[in-house]
């Protein structure tokens, strides 16, 4: 019995986003499940963006979701080595775990995988993460993956 029949990673480009896709590759491979891979442009981020650059709002949007396709490409390219199957990769806008969790809800997602970035000190306080809010809201399990640093030999 495959308990998990779609499952949602959001990714931010960063290395803990392509463990996370590996991750959810496998277990989509195990399950027999759908793989969702969705980036989402922080509206907040355009808008700073946007007073600092001097450039309009639109061109930064756009600037943002170029770069995107740059690194979802890849992360798709990554998943799809352990999954036979079409993967779906979607961009979106908005605040990013509100945009997460519905894109979860509309989907019918069994499983959310997504990269843990820690933070710590005042911008842990002030910002939180994307990850905290969508385990504190979601509805359905969430699986972080933590980053894994290359190991090294202990020679024991």
């Amino acid at each position: 019995m495959n308990i998990f029949k779609k499952i949602l990673v959001p990714v931010d480009g960063s290395r803990h986003s392509l463990d996370a896709v590996h991750l959810a590759a496998r277990l989509a491979k195990g399950h027999g499940a759908g793989l969702m891979i969705v980036h989402v442009v922080d509206e907040l981020l355009v808008e700073q963006l946007t007073r600092f650059s001097k450039k309009e709002k639109k061109a930064v949007r756009e600037e943002l979701k170029g770069n995107a396709r740059v690194f979802l490409d890849d992360m798709r390219s990554e998943a799809s080595k352990a999954l036979a199957t079409d993967i779906d990769v979607r961009i979106g806008a908005g605040i990013p775990h509100e945009f997460i969790l519905k894109e979860a809800a509309a989907r019918g997602v069994d499983l959310i995988v997504m990269g843990k970035l820690g933070r710590r000190g005042i911008g842990h306080i002030l910002l939180g993460s994307v990850a905290e809010r969508v385990v504190e809201f979601s509805q359905i399990p969430v699986l972080l993956v933590n980053h894994r640093k290359a190991s090294r030999r202990s020679g024991r």
